[in-house]
């Protein structure tokens, strides 16, 4: 069984347009979950701080607007932590949002399923599917202010452990 912290490294971003980052009321927060199936066949997502290889891991991130006004242009970044390989279409959020990956690390951004045209050896091409465990980072482009005065933001997916 090993830490959290030693499986994984949390790098947390926030794109806050038009804000300096020093000047932003936004806080943010990571909390690393369990995702474990009872014996009824029921879904249980618990608080750890500790994994094994082959576990299901549910990260939250949620962000907390302290100031007195809303905050618009919201993007979240997340490397998907080392260790760890990205459950496709695990993504969540409780606000409206375009969700996108990277295969590159981090360099560019798209939609899930990621599609490349490959050459074949016969000279076709073949449409082929970027399997989700190649996804590097995940990204929330938030549709809808952050409200003020409190107001929060969640978005959550999951992971498989090495």
């Amino acid at each position: 069984m090993a830490n959290v912290k030693t499986v994984v490294v949390f790098v947390l971003v926030l794109f806050l347009a038009g804000i300096s980052h020093a000047a932003a009321p936004v806080s943010g927060e990571i909390q690393a979950y369990l995702v474990t199936v009872n014996k009824n066949g029921e879904e249980q997502v618990t608080k750890t701080d500790q994994v094994e290889p082959g576990q299901v891991m549910e990260f939250e991130l949620v962000f907390t607007n302290n100031g007195d006004t809303s905050v618009s242009g919201i993007q979240v970044v997340d490397p998907i932590p080392e260790n760890t390989l990205f459950i496709g279409e695990s993504h969540n959020s409780d606000v409206q949002s375009n969700f996108e990956v990277s295969i590159d690390g981090g360099q560019s951004f798209e939609s899930e399923p990621v599609i490349r045209i490959e050459t074949q050896l016969d000279g076709t091409q073949k449409e082929v599917v970027i399997p989700a465990e190649q996804y590097t980072h995940v990204r929330w482009l938030a549709k809808d202010a952050l409200p003020s005065k409190g107001g929060k933001h969640r978005f959550t997916y999951r992971v498989s452990v090495k």
